[in-house]
C-alpha cells in the first residue's frame, strides 16, 4: 500500500485519514512527520481527527515532536501539546518530559505569548500525578 494515500492533501481530506486509521501504527511510522504537519493549526477541519490518530502512535511519534517543541513554531508547539500530547501514553510522555520542562520553566517570549508554557505545564502536572 501507498502510504501517501494516508496523508491528507488538504485541510478537508478527511478520506485520507479514514484510510490511515484503517492502517494504523507500526505501519504509519513513515509518515509521522506528513501526519504532524496536519495539527498546526486546531482550526483545520481535520486537525482534531489527525491528532486523534497521532495519539495512538507509540514511541517513534517522540523524535517528531521533540523536533516540534524544539522548533521556532510556537502555534505548532501549543497545537501539537494541545492535540496530541496530552493524549500520548505515559511512557511517551516521560520520553517528552524534558523538553516539556523546557517549555514550562523557559519558554521564549514568542512561547510564552501563545501559551506554550501554560499546555507544557498542565502536561508535566499529569505526569507529577501518574
Amino acid at each position: 500500500m501507498d502510504l501517501n494515500a494516508c496523508i491528507p492533501k488538504d485541510k478537508f481530506d478527511i478520506d485520507a485519514l479514514e484510510l490511515a486509521g484503517h492502517v494504523g501504527f507500526p505501519k504509519l511510522n513513515p509518515v509521522l512527520p506528513d501526519l504532524l504537519t496536519w495539527v498546526q493549526d486546531a482550526n483545520w477541519p481535520i486537525a482534531p481527527q489527525t491528532a486523534s490518530l497521532l495519539s495512538q502512535a507509540g514511541s517513534e511519534i517522540s523524535p517528531h515532536i521533540k523536533a516540534i517543541l524544539n522548533s521556532d513554531d510556537a502555534v505548532w508547539k501549543y497545537w501539537t501539546i494541545d492535540l496530541v500530547v496530552r493524549h500520548l501514553s505515559p511512557d511517551v510522555l516521560v520520553d517528552l518530559r524534558d523538553d516539556l520542562a523546557k517549555l514550562a520553566n523557559h519558554p521564549s517570549q514568542v512561547d510564552q505569548m501563545e501559551g506554550v508554557d501554560v499546555v507544557a505545564k498542565n502536561i508535566l502536572n499529569r505526569l507529577e500525578i501518574t
